[in-house]
């Protein structure tokens, strides 16, 4: 039996796993499907991969967002396929190229592990690449150890078009093997993770837009796209000196700005208009559930997820102020066990307001605002009838809860239809 059929046969079983899995509520089906087709044909992910335009997309932050705006702009051409719920490891991947017809271009999110493995078996256009910073520890590899792997992983695919963040030097010391380049400077708010030089290991040094190691001849590369951010509004300049208004973008926040001046140079390289890709990324209102209302009880509740502290550092800014706001951290297998990373979020910017802390690691969240001076309360499930919130909360248009990856697909899945386990169960 040749693999292309394995394949083929193997889509259809895993097709109907997924609808059993869905009817089963237990989930969109997404990850069983994709296992059942890896499981029936191990070489499924390159024969559905095949001929087609890729894309894919990896970071430790933002890899989301990109990849919606970016498969929203490439979807002008017609069908896209590309995951939706954001599952970036290869059963995911598996199941969104299944999705659609065989030779549909494809924008796909990638774990920064798997990227190598990606890049080697589906043999893609371009890569966007974001960031690197520390992100569970417990799982992940030290990140100078994940940009040494792509810094090779780069250096082996000449071919590839590699769109890469110039003011991230772990990112740009893992791109600047590529034969083709395009730098964007689109920011670093959070820097702790590249204090070093990863080449030489001397200390960084950062002016301005620029930066430089004191021991080597390494510094920020010239890039061809830049974002410009003031005043809550941002644009992009290209190569050519063309300006693009991002200001029409409905995710908040100068880190979609970037998102979305990555996606853009990516646009251009796969042969778009950016016209009309920067109007397509405008449309993007919410990615996997992050920047929806819903209603969870009596409130209605903007979510936001942050898992690390580079996402926090961002997640703080689009926060309004003197609003009370709900923080739920848990430290499941999925969040990474350890919550030591919160003593490096700047939890500091929240004063001036009430955090009500939840989830199962809520009182390490209550020390870390109380050492803040941030005035909190803790409260086990704020979503429960009669939960002693602070004065005003349940009159707010929506209340802005920021949580980590557990407690987050617990409030966009199952809290409108259970609340019974709480968001800071152990899942």
């Amino acid at each position: 039996m040749g693999t292309r059929f394995r394949t083929k046969l193997a889509v259809a079983s895993g097709r109907l796993a997924a609808a059993a899995s869905r009817a089963a509520n237990r989930g969109e089906g997404m990850i069983i499907g994709g296992k059942v087709v890896l499981k029936l044909a191990p070489d499924a992910l390159s024969d559905l991969a095949g001929d087609r335009v890729l894309a894919l997309v990896s970071s430790t932050n933002g890899k989301t967002s990109t990849t919606k705006m970016l498969a929203t702009a490439v979807a002008a051409t017609g069908p896209v396929a590309s995951q939706s719920t954001g599952a970036n490891m290869t059963a995911g991947v598996i199941a969104a190229l299944a999705t659609g017809p065989v030779d549909a271009p494809a924008v796909l999110e990638v774990d920064e592990a798997y990227l190598p493995m990606m890049v080697a078996t589906t043999r893609p256009k371009v890569i966007l690449l974001g960031n690197l910073s520390r992100d569970q520890l417990d799982r992940m590899n030290e990140v100078a150890m994940v940009a040494r792997k792509w810094r090779t992983m780069i250096a082996e695919h000449p071919e590839v078009t590699v769109v890469a963040n110039a003011d991230d030097p772990i990112v740009a010391f893992a791109a600047e093997q590529g034969a083709d380049v395009v730098w964007v400077a689109c920011g670093q708010a959070w820097t702790a993770d590249s204090s070093v030089c990863p080449q030489c290991g001397a200390l960084l040094r950062r002016a301005d837009d620029d930066w430089w190691c004191t021991g080597c001849d390494r510094r920020r590369p010239t890039p061809a796209w830049q974002l410009h951010w003031a005043d809550g509004r941002g644009s992009a300049t290209g190569p050519d000196g063309t300006i693009f208004d991002l200001s029409a973008l409905a995710l908040p926040g100068r880190f979609n700005a970037a998102n979305a001046t990555l996606s853009l140079a990516a646009c251009v390289r796969l042969g778009l208009d950016p016209v009309e890709s920067v109007r397509r990324m405008a449309t993007v209102t919410a990615v996997s559930g992050r920047y929806s209302v819903v209603q969870i009880g009596t409130l209605r509740v903007r979510l936001l997820l942050a898992k690390n502290p580079a996402s926090w550092t961002e997640l703080l800014e689009v926060m309004p102020a003197g609003a009370p706001v709900i923080i739920t951290i848990n430290a499941n297998a999925a969040d990474g066990r350890d919550p030591s990373w919160l003593w490096d979020v700047p939890f500091e910017r929240l004063r001036g307001r009430t955090v009500i802390a939840s989830g199962n690691r809520r009182r390490d969240l209550a020390v870390r605002l109380l050492h803040a001076d941030v005035d909190h309360v803790v409260i086990e499930d704020p979503y429960a009838p009669g939960a002693p919130l602070p004065a005003g909360t349940r009159e707010l248009d929506a209340v802005d809860c920021a949580a980590t990856y557990t407690a987050f697909h617990w409030l966009r899945t199952d809290a409108a239809k259970d609340t019974s386990a709480g968001p800071g169960a152990d899942r």
